[in-house]
């Protein structure tokens, strides 16, 4: 049985005989795991488009019970990626990301969109990458439905002026005043309010720029996803926030994101 994809290679694994196994995230079926033979030949058909980030049209056959890549038309390389060491990392942890929150047969067409575009603003250096990661782990958090509620101070209802703190494990806001009033209220009187409150809710805090900027990476079109600009400072809080955000959310962590944070650091 013969089926036509078109999608994106997120994962690699080389197998014997100069095979491989990829793993597509493909707009129509969700994540799809093909054998491409001999791919790691020199003077393979498929050599170029059985690389990690590679995005195309697959046509694809079935053997059993897995899948094998049988004619492959390369839409985009992404090559640039390939060309420094900080964006291979990024970008493998944005495929990361995608690979362990796709499951087979469940297709995200709007995820694959946000990987495909961040994958671009990478390779392309559309913006500083510490802004395109944080915008890829909000906008996926909230195409996941763990959108956080940005909107308002979930206690008061306050919408702006002064500091907000995102909650992480509830995803909310608190504003200062009501952040500070939960914090009086830990029962343990020895214990730093601040410490306990933090480590109990797991505590961001947030400028009023770097809360606009989640605001606009979970709401803002697609074309214009990093169309905005923050100073240094803010863009560390909403680069902290949104990072913690996501992974909390997935409860796992990523090696792909160790090793991009110790090269950048």
């Amino acid at each position: 049985m013969l089926c036509e994809v078109r999608g994106l290679v997120i994962r690699t694994l080389d197998l014997a005989d100069n095979d491989k196994l990829l793993t597509i995230f493909t707009e129509e079926y969700g994540k799809i795991t093909a054998v491409a033979n001999g791919s790691r030949a020199l003077k393979s058909r498929y050599l170029a488009a059985a690389q990690l980030f590679c995005y195309g049209n697959y046509v694809l056959y079935q053997k059993g019970d897995r899948y094998w890549v049988r004619e492959v038309n390369l839409i985009e390389s992404f090559f640039d990626l390939r060309a420094d060491l900080t964006r291979t990392a990024l970008a493998s942890y944005v495929c990361d990301v995608a690979g362990d929150v796709v499951e087979e047969n469940a297709p995200e067409p709007q995820l694959l969109r946000l990987t495909l575009n961040t994958l671009y603003a990478i390779a392309k250096g559309v913006a500083e990458q510490e802004k395109i990661k944080a915008v890829f782990e909000m906008r996926a958090a909230a195409l996941l439905g763990f959108c956080p509620m940005l909107e308002a101070c979930a206690t008061c209802g306050r919408e702006a002026g002064g500091n907000f703190y995102l909650d992480v494990m509830n995803g909310c806001i608190a504003c200062e005043e009501c952040y500070h009033t939960a914090t009086e209220e830990v029962i343990d009187p020895k214990a730093d309010p601040d410490d306990s409150f933090r480590t109990a809710r797991i505590i961001c805090p947030l400028s009023p720029a770097s809360l606009s900027a989640m605001r606009y990476a979970t709401s803002s079109s697609m074309e214009r996803l990093f169309s905005f600009r923050l100073e240094a400072a803010d863009m560390q809080l909403f680069s902290a926030a949104a990072e913690r955000y996501l992974l909390n959310q997935l409860e796992r962590g990523f090696k792909s994101l160790a090793f991009y944070k110790q090269i950048v650091n």
